[in-house]
């Protein structure tokens, strides 16, 4: 039987200058994962060996691995052998072929030891004992690791968000979960998932304990469209630690926060457990003032000092149409048409980026040919230069800036692209059966440009497809890296262009740029149109690479000091002086538009739980039309367009000033100045982040430690099946599996850093995706010599040796290409 299994920091400082030390610290968690793999697939084997010795069928060989026998040994009738690769194994026996051996079987069909004698039903038992075995290994190894204990995030909610699916169902903080559709929760991972996964529009049935009585409540999962997938709006409890600093503050400035760091009081309100979770909300909000306990970490014995510490707050900026059908670039996130500058938040120390001298906390002034770049034009742009030398000038955190070049390489495990972007051509400027897409930003030398195609050319055809949609023409070019697509194009003269596209692997520099460059108010490009209307800061003239230095005779020094002055402004024109790339100050009269908050006198702060007694209205999203709450910008601005359409000058609305206030109610004036929910866009979040609560997850007997080792066993089954099934729906790419490489470098990393207990759970993991990934009905793994024998037992003979041989080659073909695929995957994805 033959099993193969696809799915799923440097050196600390040594302690010793041994060579034979340090060599032997970065090869032992890759031996011990090397070791528990292979015990994996002898414990599938040996499942295999057990039952067909029990069925009286001679064994000829027992292999683990593959290739060249390392060594082995012959007891009796079987050979033990260890071979060169031990990525998989197989047990041979007499009367069981594959290939072009299959007449084999016919030769020893009649001897009463052969595999093909015996009955189906022990030939079934033999085929599925690996499987078997390997989900009892599993099991044992969970029991295992629940008998000692694991740490895992707790069960018990920490919060509640205000008026979610969650807090109108009934579910509290402090209500611990101990069921969801009567399946035992063991940690808040689970719950999570039992959300991710549910059925839509189906209510979960929350079993809770509160007070010590235990409680039945139904909680049906809203949707969240920004997020693509449900949620109901409850979070684990977190402590008053601080687990996660972000970059960019000074280590040596005590009044920096830093790692460990215990909060004890925010904005001059005492923290505690009770109120951490709203507390550490509102930080984001405030001035940022805090005070933590903090130990001397080179002396655990000296007592813990009380320090004033400053969090200023990150500032985040959604897109105007982050649910709407998405265009292929990311849309430009902005202030009223003013766009923030990008800033690197992480930075591989061994990528591109770092090499080139850029550091976490870096402000982008150019990148390419383009100063003042935006997220979207330096992504597009490292993407499509692959190879390709890339001027650039940053602004480092002290002031300082900084010019270079940085040449992407190519990631093979990433989005391919042409080098242009394909965008979705007007509906005004459609045709009843004409192109709906056409390509522009086509970069020099690059697969479009050099396929022929020139900025504005529409696509008539592409992939067999007639007049694709935009999203059709990307997810062509996603699917097929390296493959050719054929196309046709118009061209601007109105002839056609035949031609063939190759998507090419993207580029990369090992760095992200999540962040804006908060306390740094230069403008990017300034964007012309907001929902088909000129914006504001277009309006105003406001040219791009302008610093704002003030509005209304106040200073601006950071953006979240220009939102809060637009907000206090908003309704009438704001006098901004700005200042150019040259140095020179120019005055301009900007209109700041009124909007829901700014009548209710709130900030982005502020939930808006109804307007006109709606909570939800229905518009069109990504996935279709479908319910959006009010609360979200987009639902915001689809109902005010809704009401003003119905003659509506007046709605009530419902809102929470803040997540620890008491919901207020309110009547305002609506009208067409103020349909856009700016400020709605606003999200600004803690340059912190505290320490999940943890809980050590152990049984309290054995008879415990087995039912959570069952439980656990058949959670993770389940989920192997619906990450396949995500696979295979395309869902999920291909280039997230891990094969025996990667999952290799994952047990090493496990077992260096998280523990004996994580190492054994992995391995129960590993052991989980062999059983369930052996068991599909695919030609040569278990499952489908399995369908053979069902097959067989239903027609009363076996499936011709024709048949066997032709399916069991293709699968062949295709556990080879998988094989190879993530392995070549995983070699990248290592070594790069």
């Amino acid at each position: 039987m033959h099993s193969l299994l696809i799915g799923a920091g440097l050196l600390a400082e040594a302690t010793t200058d041994s060579f034979a030390f340090v060599i032997w610290d970065k090869i032992w968690p890759i031996a011990l994962m090397l070791l528990g793999f292979s015990f994996i697939v002898f414990v599938h084997e040996l499942g295999h060996f057990a039952v067909a010795k029990w069925a009286g069928v001679r064994v000829i060989k027992f292999a683990i691995g593959f290739g060249k026998e390392l060594f082995g040994f012959t007891r009796g009738e079987t050979r033990y052998s260890f071979n060169m690769l031990p990525l998989g194994g197989y047990v041979k026996m007499l009367g069981q072929e594959d290939f072009d051996d299959k007449a084999n079987e016919l030769k020893f069909k009649e001897d009463p030891r052969s595999f093909a004698h015996k009955p189906v039903s022990h030939r079934m038992a033999i085929v599925s004992a690996g499987v078997i075995m390997n989900a009892i290994f599993a099991f044992i190894l969970f029991v295992i690791v629940f008998m000692v204990g694991l740490d895992v995030p707790t069960t018990k909610i920490g919060f509640v968000e205000p008026d979610s699916a969650a807090d109108v169902a009934g579910l509290r903080r402090g209500d611990d979960i101990k069921q969801i559709n009567d399946e035992r929760i063991l940690d808040f991972n689970s719950v999570s998932t039992a959300v991710l996964l549910a059925t839509p529009h189906e209510p979960l049935s929350f079993i809770i304990e509160r007070d010590g009585v235990r409680i039945r409540i139904p909680v049906k999962p809203e949707h969240k469209p920004e997020l693509g997938h449900g949620q109901i709006g409850i979070q684990p409890g977190i402590t008053q630690t601080i687990g996660w600093v972000a970059p960019g503050f000074d280590k040596d400035d005590p009044s920096s926060p830093r790692m460990n760091d215990v909060l004890v009081e925010i904005e001059g309100q005492p923290v505690t457990d009770q109120n951490i979770d709203v507390m550490f909300k509102m930080l984001a909000y405030g001035s940022g003032n805090a005070v933590v306990e903090r130990g001397d970490p080179d002396d655990p014995n000296a007592p813990v000092k009380r320090v004033s510490v400053k969090i200023p707050p990150n500032v985040a900026l959604f897109p105007v149409s982050s649910v709407r059908s998405a265009p292929l670039a990311a849309p430009p996130v902005h202030l009223l048409g003013l766009t923030p500058l990008a800033r690197f938040d992480t930075v591989d120390p061994d990528g591109i980026a770092a090499k080139a001298g850029i550091e976490v906390g870096d402000t982008i002034l150019k990148w390419g040919e383009k100063t003042h770049p935006t997220h979207s034009w330096i992504a597009r742009l490292i993407r499509d230069c692959p190879g390709q030398q890339i001027e650039f000038a940053v602004r480092k955190p002290n002031g300082e800036s900084v010019t270079g070049f940085v040449s992407p390489e190519r990631k093979k495990k990433g989005r391919p692209t042409v080098q242009a972007r394909c965008v979705k051509i007007p509906e005004d400027e459609q045709t009843k059966g004409g192109p709906r897409a056409k390509f522009v930003d086509v970069r020099e030398n690059g697969q479009a440009a050099e396929a022929g195609i020139a900025n504005g050319f529409t696509v008539l055809k592409l992939d067999g497809v007639e007049n694709p949609t935009a999203a059709q023409v990307s997810g062509a070019v996603r699917k097929k890296a390296g493959r050719r697509i054929k196309a046709v194009f118009g061209k601007l003269d109105g002839s056609k262009l035949t031609t063939v596209l190759r998507p090419d692997a993207p580029g990369t520099i090992g760095a992200n740029i999540r962040l804006i460059a908060e306390d740094f108010v230069r403008v990017g490009e300034v964007v012309e149109t907001i929902n088909g209307r000129q914006s504001p800061a277009a309006a105003a003239g406001i040219r791009g690479g302008s610093m704002i230095v003030s509005v209304d005779g106040q200073a601006i020094a950071r953006w979240q000091d220009l939102i809060d002055r637009f907000r206090e402004v908003a309704g009438s024109d704001a006098e901004v002086v700005c200042e150019d790339d040259s140095g020179q100050r120019y005055t301009v009269r900007m209109p700041i538009p009124r909007c829901v908050r700014t009548e209710l006198g709130v900030g982005p702060e502020a939930e808006i739980l109804s307007m006109a007694d709606r909570g939800f209205v229905h518009m069109k999203t990504r996935r279709g039309m479908e319910d959006v709450r009010i609360g979200h910008h987009e639902g915001l601005r689809e109902l005010l367009t809704q009401l003003l359409d119905e003659g509506k000058s007046r709605a009530k609305v419902t809102y929470r000033p803040n997540p620890a206030a008491d919901t207020m109610v309110a009547e305002i004036e609506i009208d067409e100045a103020m349909v856009d929910p700016w400020l709605g866009r606003v999200r600004y979040r803690p340059k912190v982040a505290l320490n999940t609560e943890m809980k050590l997850l152990q049984a309290d007997s054995a008879i415990d430690a087995i039912g959570m080792g069952l439980q656990k066993t058949y959670y993770f089954i389940r989920i192997v099946y619906r990450s396949i099934s995500a696979l295979t729906s395309g869902t999920v790419g291909m280039e997230n599996m891990s094969g025996p490489l990667g999952i290799v470098k994952i047990g090493g990393d496990v077992a260096r850093h998280a523990g004996p207990m994580k190492f054994l759970f992995f391995l129960a993991l590993i052991s989980v995706n062999l059983a369930v990934l052996n068991f599909l009905p695919l030609p040569i793994v278990d499952g489908g010599l399995m369908v053979f024998l069902i097959v067989e037992k239903i027609k009363g003979s076996p499936v011709s040796l024709r048949v066997q041989v032709a399916t069991q080659m293709v699968g062949l073909v295709l556990i080879i290409s998988a094989f190879i695929f993530v392995t070549f995957n995983d070699a990248l994805q290592i070594w790069g």
